[in-house]
């Protein structure tokens, strides 16, 4: 593919924008905000061929690729130390996704549609640098030793999801799903139902 078809494919792939403030959004792209256990990385992963949870638990490769990436610091998520066109970010590094819509943190293994006897679980985890609270999608009898120590998948989805700052609690951050990596969890614990 030449440079300028090359160009051409990913000018059609970008939707039009009008306006100041206005996020221009790649079809195929999904964006994402990774924490690491000092910095907040924001940019856009290439979902085309595999969604972000599968790419976040495929065990054949230790980085995932970011495009437009915008590093800042944990205590200061405003403050933009830099930003990089494009940037390999280590996964077992990331303690957390955070994804606005939850669509966009689907597996491929997720089916869409209702399951039988599916229930949400109210749960509240820790990271390092923060505190967690969402929604864990259970089918069957849930088994909290279960989900913590057996499977292969290292992140683990959570719906409406909001972190706190253990440090700075007015620095939060929600999102519709939120991916959250096992080995980083700190505790995990279920509210009691109302």
């Amino acid at each position: 593919m030449t440079d300028a078809s090359s160009m051409k494919r990913l000018s059609s792939e970008m939707s039009e924008s009008s306006g100041p403030g206005k996020v221009v959004k790649r079809r195929g792209w999904v964006a994402a905000d990774f924490f690491t256990h000092s910095y907040r990385i924001s940019g856009s992963v290439d979902v085309r061929r595999l969604p972000l949870a599968d790419q976040l638990n495929d065990r054949t490769t230790s980085y995932v690729m970011i495009q437009d990436a915008y590093i800042s610091p944990i205590d200061r998520p405003g403050d933009i130390t830099d930003s990089y066109p494009m940037a390999a970010l280590r996964k077992d590094n990331v303690s957390m996704a955070v994804l606005t819509n939850k669509d966009d943190g689907l597996s491929k293994k997720h089916s869409y549609g209702s399951y039988f006897g599916m229930s949400l679980k109210n749960v509240f985890l820790t990271v390092p640098q923060f505190e967690v609270r969402g929604f864990l999608q259970v089918v069957g009898k849930f088994d909290l030793h279960a989900l913590m120590a057996t499977g292969t998948d290292r992140f683990m989805p959570l719906l409406d999801g909001t972190t706190f700052s253990t440090l700075k609690p007015e620095i939060q951050f929600q999102g519709g799903m939120l991916l959250v990596n096992k080995d980083a969890v700190g505790v995990m614990c279920l509210r009691e139902e109302e």
